[in-house]
């Protein structure tokens, strides 16, 4: 049980990110109205966030309320991995992917040493690798977002 919720988490991020509208995340900004002409930017409301965030925040709060304190803490970690990485987005693509591959491990690792707990390998590298996919489910639901044609 403990494996398939990581792995999940992806799949629950993409579905919660699209269920959000794109106003709340999409921003037009246009210099000619005839005939349009518009870009787009990423531009997210505080629901947003909160969509990114919920899976994270839920499980956190479960996993503290059942005592295990080395998955809360891979999973709060995770999840402000991805509120970084979201949050990045608004500055440039290519930063935000870098953050959430380093933050990842330094996140993890600040908190063991921090906490004073060591979690299994394996399921730290499963964390590591759920919350870089579920970063990606993100921007890739904001990519689709931003291919709007007007």
């Amino acid at each position: 049980m403990k494996r398939v919720v990581p792995s999940m988490l992806p799949i629950v991020e993409f579905a919660l990110a699209f269920a959000v509208p794109r106003e709340d995340y999409v921003k037009a900004v246009c210099w000619s109205r005839n005939p349009p002409a518009c870009s787009f930017e990423f531009s997210p409301s505080p629901i947003f966030f909160l969509a990114v965030a919920l899976p994270f925040a839920i499980l956190t709060v479960y996993t503290l309320w059942r005592k295990s304190s080395k998955t809360a803490l891979l999973s709060g970690s995770a999840g402000i991995v991805v509120l970084a990485g979201t949050a990045l987005l608004t500055f440039d693509e290519g930063i935000a992917l870098l953050a959430v591959l380093i933050l990842t491990p330094l996140l993890q690792w600040a908190g063991e040493k921090v906490l004073n707990i060591q979690p299994c390998r394996d399921e730290e590298t499963l964390w590591a690798v759920s919350a870089v996919l579920s970063f990606l489910a993100v921007w890739f639901v904001v990519r689709m977002g931003l291919g709007v044609k007007v």
